[in-house]
């Protein structure tokens, strides 16, 4: 069986035991015969892999191994159960290593994995990046009329402020005469031009 974690191939290998399992939430309604069960997805895959590594690069291998443990970052994965592959990458969850007297290039291992799941995309960073763009259109020409309609309610205010004393002639009549004498002044002199004339 092949078996190979992060490009470390895992020869030797004394067994492998994939545990799987379902996530479910039980809640007991009152009536009901048994308990109402609520799927929550399942768990992650985890893999035990127990093997030996012998040989000068042995302590390299599991090194490697370490190294990938530490880093706690997602790796390849290349294993095949029962005739089929498995998923494409993995966590390192535990290593135990041991080694015997007497025995310098032999290493016992246990090694636990579990599928990496990648995260869900991040969501939208602007506020209106997922609106259509039209409707961001209509909004400000929407907010542009408003903004239009104030300004001549502000220009009407302007214009009905001098409206109070429309309808009393008394204010407006001392412009009246004012205006009337000023015309009136300058008539007096062209009618006695007229009058040298004739």
């Amino acid at each position: 069986m092949a078996l190979e974690i992060a490009g470390v191939q895992m020869d030797q290998l004394l067994s492998i035991e994939a545990s799987e399992g379902a996530r479910f939430v039980r809640h007991a309604v009152p009536g009901l015969n048994g308990s109402l069960a609520q799927d929550l997805g399942r768990p992650s895959v985890r893999i035990r892999v127990q093997g030996i590594f012998y040989g000068r690069d042995a302590a390299d291998r599991l090194q490697s191994l370490r190294g990938h443990l530490l880093a706690r970052e997602p790796v390849d994965f290349l294993c095949e159960l029962t005739g089929e592959g498995y998923f494409s990458q993995v966590l390192l969850d535990q290593l135990e290593v041991a080694q015997r007297a007497g025995r310098p290039d032999e290493f016992d291992y246990q090694c636990l994995v579990s599928e990496y799941v990648p995260p869900p995309p991040p969501p939208a960073s602007g506020l209106f990046d997922g609106i259509d763009g039209s409707l961001l259109d209509e909004a400000a020409s929407l907010m542009d009329d408003v903004q239009n309609g104030l300004a001549l309610v502000e220009q009407l205010g302007g214009l009905l402020a001098g409206a109070a004393d429309f309808a009393n002639p008394t204010t407006r009549l001392p412009a009246m005469l004012s205006s009337f004498s000023d015309l009136a002044g300058g008539s007096a002199s062209t009618l006695g031009g007229i009058g040298d004339l004739l």
